[in-house]
């Protein structure tokens, strides 16, 4: 998961650099919206199924792939028909979504971009679940890299392109990189493909709990973006996406060893303890680092996008970059409730965090300067979440830990064998 965080934040960072460069302040504004938009519309078009089946399949020993084939047979058309909805709604909200209604094409584009985005995300946590990261990353890196290839030959041929081809050249990342997944499904011995609705039936209670947790936790980051069209304009929230973008780049650390712990834990609660301090050590460790670097170094790294990203952008980021340590914290609050199996107590705290997050950012733009409002205003929220979140971590981290189960020695076992001698090192 940190191999893939690093590949798609360069990447990413040469993509976003090439349509700063090629395309309109504007057409960047509302196609960096527009990727937030199908990346929030795609999460919760999963229905919780991807974080369900992290959780589940480490505890199957067959079946694995017929049951995420059901899965993503309930996410992708699913996908496709909320893009559809948002396409159509969108510009009745706010004019500057115009663009993706233009035509039948950028709603199609549009809509098959949820839809796959639902698959992609479904088969990532998947794969996470079955200590399959690799492959994890190996999809990624070939979203990244076709994303941005695709555009290139569009910036250097199509003249005023708008949003539409931005956010399309974004879904053929996605859909070439679903061919990389042929191996997993070919070399498969005695698992059946066809789709395996059953446990779903079965487990939809805790479905739709992981998804009303992680639709909460993924509004906030998806939908800022948005609601920075809104409430300013298309134009900023270019320079904002960019300075969101880097320091997602920090917060995407904790996130990651967050997320692992969940699988991990499933199979033996003993080894969270040592998993909670090792990601606070970490993510405290490089949020310092980066704060460091980037104080002298945000306008140098925004002035790569251009000036005018530069100077809207640099304070914006400063600001956002000190919110890695309150989004540790609650990370890791989520991964422990999720292990514990109480969901329900942490549920209404969850969403009372994001929607303090989105209220902080509107009152921020209403009291404060533009994007530096919004700014503070999201920073204060999520340092209001952290105090509260941060009580369950530490107890989780003070919790005696005890002798691993002979599961956990077993799992331990065959992740070091498979594991690359770097790794182990």
């Amino acid at each position: 998961m940190f191999g893939t965080t690093v590949v798609t934040s360069l990447l990413g960072v040469a993509f976003w650099w090439l349509a700063a460069h090629d395309f309109s302040k504007h057409s960047v504004g509302v196609a960096a919206a527009a990727v937030g938009a199908m990346t929030l519309l795609g999460f919760m078009s999963t229905f919780g199924l991807g974080t369900l089946l992290m959780g589940e399949l480490p505890r199957l020993e067959s079946g694995h792939r017929s049951m995420i084939n059901a899965a993503l047979a309930i996410s992708a058309p699913a996908g496709m028909l909320v893009g559809i909805l948002f396409a159509v709604i969108a510009p009745e909200v706010s004019s500057n979504f115009e663009p993706i209604a233009e035509s039948w094409i950028t709603v199609l584009a549009f809509s098959v971009g949820v839809g796959l985005t639902a698959l992609g995300l479904v088969l990532d946590q998947a794969l996470i679940g079955l200590l399959r990261g690799s492959l994890q990353l190996r999809r990624n890196a070939v979203f990244s890299g076709v994303k941005l290839i695709a555009l290139m030959p569009i910036a250097a041929l199509v003249s005023d392109a708008g949003p539409a081809w931005i956010y399309s050249a974004w879904t053929a990342g996605i859909a070439a990189s679903l061919f990389v997944m042929t191996r997993f499904y070919r070399h498969r011995g005695d698992d059946p493909l066809r789709p395996n609705f059953v446990p779903l039936k079965e487990m939809r209670l805790s479905a739709a709990s992981h998804h009303a947790f992680n639709v909460a936790l993924q509004i906030p980051a998806l939908a800022m973006p948005v609601l920075v069209v809104g409430l300013v304009s298309a134009e900023a929230n270019a320079s904002f996406y960019i300075a969101w973008m880097i320091a997602g780049m920090v917060a995407m650390v904790p996130i990651s060893l967050a997320t692992v712990l969940y699988p991990i834990g499933s199979r033996d609660r003993t080894r969270m303890t040592q998993g909670l301090k090792l990601t606070l050590a970490i993510a405290f460790s490089l949020g310092i680092l980066a704060n460091l670097i980037l104080l002298p170094g945000a306008v140098p790294i925004l002035e790569v996008f251009g000036s005018s990203y530069a100077d809207q952008g640099a304070a914006t980021l400063h600001i956002l970059l000190l919110g890695v340590f309150p989004l540790t914290f609650k990370t890791l609050y989520v991964s422990v409730h999720r292990v514990q199996r109480k969901l329900g107590s942490a549920l209404p705290i969850v969403w009372g965090g994001t929607i303090l997050e989105l209220v902080g950012a509107v009152l921020g733009s209403k009291l404060g300067n533009g994007l530096s409002g919004i700014a503070w205003g999201w920073l204060a929220a999520v340092y209001i979440e952290g105090i509260v979140m941060a009580r369950d971590v530490l107890k989780a981290v003070r919790a005696p830990a005890g002798p691993e189960t002979a599961e956990a020695l077993e799992t331990k076992q065959i992740v070091e064998a498979e594991s690359p001698g770097w790794i182990k090192t």
